[in-house]
């Protein structure tokens, strides 16, 4: 930590010297909170412990003003971690390592308009809906335009998701413009945006690719040959020959592959014994992987191979949105609309995919002070065969983490995300890209709620929702219903820069989170459900900013 400190005085330092120090002007902002979580059933099992933990961060932003014109920004979170812990933001081991500096960019403000470079919040848009703010390598330009009552702004910007090769053109990369007009009264705007991807994975590759990790993790003795095969992509023939050779020993076609290359090694040094074992090796793991695999997930473990590890994408966004006050009325939508094409490696002679999905949200509300009532709907395409044709799932590239309109069921503050239903989890999962199957399977919901100002520093607010899944698989006996949530909240602005807020809230699950998994509700010795879905969380937070 010493190390971090010292740092960032000598930059500072280094910075002040190389500029008139009259010019040079210093801003700090930021929060600092302390919260504390506590989750019935995580898992929604009978056997379930509450899981009830407390957890801070510091968060600091710094903005070194130069001249009028030109400003740079960074910003770092510290202590980011559950209380009395060593670790630092869930990633380091000591406490002088809890300094994670997320952003830094500049800011010149030109005479053609605002130019941003550097490390800097990506992933919004519009409302929250569909948001998921986070820190993004970008290079962004904006123009204001005067019209009428109001302005226009208009955006564009280009964004590095991930860097995967230097030497050659293989990167993940989006570009955006958009255009926002802002009165007095409302704001609306358009976004239009392309992600280019050279090394991205369909849901199925996903889901398949997650499973052999878990398999290999358990079976050490090929983990590390599989690491190695996952750094080549699949790239040797030989291998590709050693796959069809044991595929038919295995449920999980990337298994096959790993267990192959360990016994290709084998049969060059001229050990045919050993590779034999090998191959048995394979055949004794298709219990193991029959038995973690959902029935639902088997079909796309076996076809996956036939398409690769990664697939090309182009795939566009086009995103309208509104939100305005008319006296006492407030009316909000957005609708976030995503097309393209997957391509694979021609090797695999694995046929295109089109990617279509939507998402979108409209919600009103009244304001007869002190209440605050609204009412809104809310729908997120889903798409549970990962093997047909197209990718319906716009939770996959969207899942919409900043919306949190429901505790349990929008939100990750609580960890449920990834286990609710054993493993099924929430309407945001994981996060983008990643196989979460509540979040691919998309939702519907109708909500609505009220807020009491008791006075001007204390707010009751009460919030229900009814929601059910958009699509599940077809020939089971699944069930769509994802019932009803209940939350309760409590605000308290101690001071103007003083808050605490407590929210209690509670799950009355439908018998989606009991068949989505299987097909069939579980049952255990005594016939009863395996899987409750009736789970409460409290969470109570208070925030300092500055």
């Amino acid at each position: 930590m010493k190390k971090v400190l010292m740092f960032a005085v000598l930059s500072v330092f280094v910075v002040g010297m190389s500029i008139p120090a009259s010019a040079l002007e210093t801003d700090f902002s930021g929060e600092f909170y302390v919260e504390g979580i506590l989750n019935s059933a995580p898992n929604m099992l009978e056997e379930d412990s509450t899981s009830d933990y407390r957890q801070m961060r510091l968060r600091v932003q710094t903005d070194f003003k130069v001249s009028d014109h030109l400003t740079l920004t960074t910003r770092f979170d510290a202590l980011e971690k559950v209380l009395s812990s060593r670790d630092s933001a869930f990633d380091n081991e000591e406490d002088d390592d809890n300094i994670d500096f997320d952003r830094a960019y500049l800011t010149y403000i030109s005479p053609i308009g605002m130019f941003e470079v550097g490390r800097l919040k990506g992933i919004v848009w519009g409302t929250s809906f569909c948001d998921d703010e986070s820190d993004t390598d970008r290079i962004k330009y904006t123009v204001p335009i005067e019209i009428g009552d109001g302005k226009l702004y208009i955006a564009a910007v280009a964004e590095k998701v991930t860097e995967n090769d230097t030497m050659i053109d293989d990167d993940n990369d989006k570009y955006y413009l958009g255009a926002v007009y802002k009165t007095e009264a409302y704001a609306t705007g358009l976004l239009s945006a392309m992600y280019s991807f050279n090394k991205f994975q369909d849901p199925g590759q996903k889901f398949a690719y997650d499973d052999a990790m878990a398999s290999y993790e358990t079976n050490g003795d090929y983990a590390s040959s599989y690491r190695t095969f996952l750094k080549t992509n699949g790239a040797s023939d030989e291998l590709a020959s050693y796959a069809g050779w044991y595929g038919a020993n295995a449920k999980n076609a990337l298994t096959a592959k790993g267990y192959a290359e360990a016994a290709a090694k084998y049969q060059a040094a001229g050990k045919l014994a050993e590779a034999q074992a090998a191959a048995q090796a394979a055949a004794d793991a298709k219990a193991k992987i029959a038995a973690d695999w959902p029935n639902d997930m088997q079909a796309s473990s076996l076809t996956t191979m036939s398409r690769g590890l990664t697939n090309d994408a182009k795939v566009y966004l086009l995103s309208p949105y509104f939100q305005g006050k008319f006296g006492d009325i407030a009316l909000e939508a957005e609708l976030d609309y995503v097309f393209g094409t997957l391509e694979y490696d021609a090797k695999y002679n694995a046929e295109d995919r089109d990617v279509k999905g939507f998402a979108y949200f409209a919600q009103g509300s009244y304001d007869y002070s002190p209440f605050t009532a609204q009412l809104g709907f809310a729908h997120a395409s889903g798409d549970s065969n990962y093997d047909d044709t197209d990718i319906e799932s716009i939770g996959y590239v969207s899942p919409g983490v900043d919306w949190e309109k429901l505790f349990i069921l929008n939100a990750d503050y609580h960890g449920m995300n990834g286990t609710l239903g054993n493993g099924v989890g929430n309407h945001v999962g994981t996060g983008f890209g990643t196989a979460s199957i509540a979040m691919l399977d998309g939702y519907q919901m109708l909500y609505g709620g009220v807020d009491y100002a008791i006075t001007d520093a204390i707010t009751l607010g009460f919030i229900a929702a009814m929601s059910k899944a958009d699509d599940i698989p077809e020939g089971l006996e699944y069930d769509d219903d994802q019932g009803m949530e209940y939350d309760f909240s409590f605000t308290w602005k101690i001071t103007d820069n003083l808050t605490y807020k407590a929210i209690a809230a509670y799950l009355d699950g439908g018998d989606y989170w009991t068949t989505r998994k299987t097909g069939n509700i579980e049952k255990d010795a005594n016939g009863e459900d395996i899987v409750d879905p009736q789970v409460y969380a409290l969470f109570h937070r208070l925030t300092l900013t500055f």
